[in-house]
């Protein structure tokens, strides 16, 4: 009855705001999710020992005083945060449907979303938190003491049907909507439109004038177009290139890096995601939006070959049956001379350990990447499971966006590179958490607002550990 009652009521509000936009357009309300990261004294703490190998750590990093404090930092943070992402990843076996590759997610009807908190806590949002459920929900996790209880007004089942019946309506209207999805901890559901469109913007406007007087669980922004990094056009040759203005230690020149560069000899280049195996033997994992990806498309190191596409996802467009409809991926089958530069290191001189096909990143989550052009990069998960319907041509789901921390950012060439998100288990090393995957811009300054990433488990049936 809730539903029905607000779906009529979203009806209203739409016909009403799209019939009457004013032209005078007022300065767009932003909700952007961020944490701001304090430089601290890592020595003080004791807790260096963490890092037994960052005296491996690629030479750009150990010479900036600057980038190894806050280098720290972030790997420290990603320690921390870890029995929440644990407790997480038990509480979305309810909830995954998993088929030969075909991933989705069905939930409960009083599941509200989950999010860590400042506090490395995992914070589960319930429609109810009477006794009998949190029972229910405190089982799945295992009882964690990480895990704290919140009560929210709607269910991810009811912001789902009221968001896409929006979106629905906008796109009806010819507003240029550019992605949508839910907003878990603010309760919401956020959809984007472009900034530079007249109408999108008078709407907007419209709706926040509105949405003050009659309070619904839809947020609207103004966003630029996702740049999925269109790759610089220049040479395949890492070993004499110059990486930010230092070359790469002869572990990168030689080897298949996460993060190190591939190219496709369309004149473009992208990274290396991770190594490991597939169905068809060795493989590496990289971005599926490069120039020209096919189906048995050569892809080269150094101007070697080093093996073929042989599944890809980039929203609506695919090749070799990849399952899932979500994400930006492809899998490379390497052939001899790719199987010999195999390694399970990454650019920064760090190491990836044993890969678990379950491991998901909430919201909240510190992530970290690394790329052919950036070394290093991270920031927090602000949303999960978005999409992008651009003109509702090529429609991208599944990513996730992440507010950028530090000073550095993705760009050109990282696409494909390689994400973490906390430390394996077994045998050390950093989880593997996804790839690259491109950029949303901020509609005023054209600066980064969101870097997004495709996770791990949307291709996780065709990719796995060595």
């Amino acid at each position: 009855m809730k539903s029905r009652k607000l779906l009529a009521m979203l009806m209203v509000v739409v016909l009403v705001i799209v019939s009457a936009m004013p032209v005078v357009m007022a300065e767009n309300e932003q909700h952007e999710i961020g944490n701001i990261v304090e430089y601290i004294n890592f020595y003080d703490l004791g807790i260096v020992d963490v890092f037994c190998e960052h005296t491996g750590l690629n030479m750009e990093i150990l010479n900036c005083p600057e980038q190894l404090e806050w280098f720290l930092y972030s790997r420290e943070r990603m320690y921390l945060q870890q029995p929440a992402i644990e407790a997480y990843n038990l509480l979305m076996r309810e909830f995954i449907s998993d088929s030969n590759g075909w991933r989705e997610f069905v939930y409960r009807d009083d599941y509200a979303g989950a999010f860590i908190d400042e506090n490395n806590n995992l914070v589960i949002q319930l429609t109810s938190t009477d006794a009998y459920i949190v029972a229910f929900y405190n089982a799945l996790v295992e009882y964690s003491d990480v895990v704290n209880f919140a009560e929210a007004a709607f269910s991810f089942n009811e912001l789902n049907e009221f968001g896409r019946f929006f979106v629905d309506v906008l796109y009806e209207s010819n507003l240029q909507v550019i992605s949508h999805g839910i907003d878990t901890i603010n309760n919401a559901f956020s959809i984007s439109l472009y900034y530079a469109d007249v109408d999108s913007v008078a709407f907007a406007n419209s709706f926040s004038m509105m949405a003050r007087a009659l309070p619904v669980p839809i947020s609207i922004e103004l966003r630029g177009h996702l740049d999925i990094g269109q790759q610089e056009e220049r040479a395949v040759n890492v070993e004499t290139e110059m990486l930010n203005g230092i070359a790469p230690t002869s572990v990168f020149n030689n080897l298949l890096a996460g993060g190190t560069g591939i190219g496709s000899g369309h004149a473009n280049t992208f990274s290396v995601g991770a190594t490991g195996i597939s169905p068809g033997g060795n493989a590496l994992v990289t971005t599926g939006h490069f120039n020209g990806i096919s189906v048995g498309l050569p892809v080269r190191r150094n101007g070697v070959e080093i093996g073929t596409v042989m599944v890809f996802r980039h929203g609506s467009f695919s090749g070799g049956n990849p399952g899932t409809w979500h994400g930006d991926w492809a899998i490379v089958r390497l052939n001899d001379r790719g199987s010999e530069l195999m390694t399970s290191f990454l650019r920064t001189g760090e190491r990836l350990g044993s890969i678990s096909n379950s491991w998901i990143s909430p919201v909240g989550t510190f992530v970290a990447g690394t790329g052919m052009t950036t070394l290093s990069w991270g920031g927090v998960v602000a949303r999960i499971n978005q999409e992008f319907y651009p003109g509702r041509i090529n429609i991208t789901t599944g990513i996730s966006f992440v507010t950028p921390s530090g000073s550095n950012r993705p760009s050109s060439g990282d696409s494909g590179g390689t994400i973490v998100s906390g430390f394996s288990a077994a045998g050390g090393g950093l989880i593997f958490d996804g790839v690259y995957t491109g950029r949303l811009l901020h509609q005023n300054t054209g600066e980064i607002a969101y870097w997004v990433y495709t996770p791990y488990h949307w291709f996780a049936h065709w990719f796995g550990p060595r």
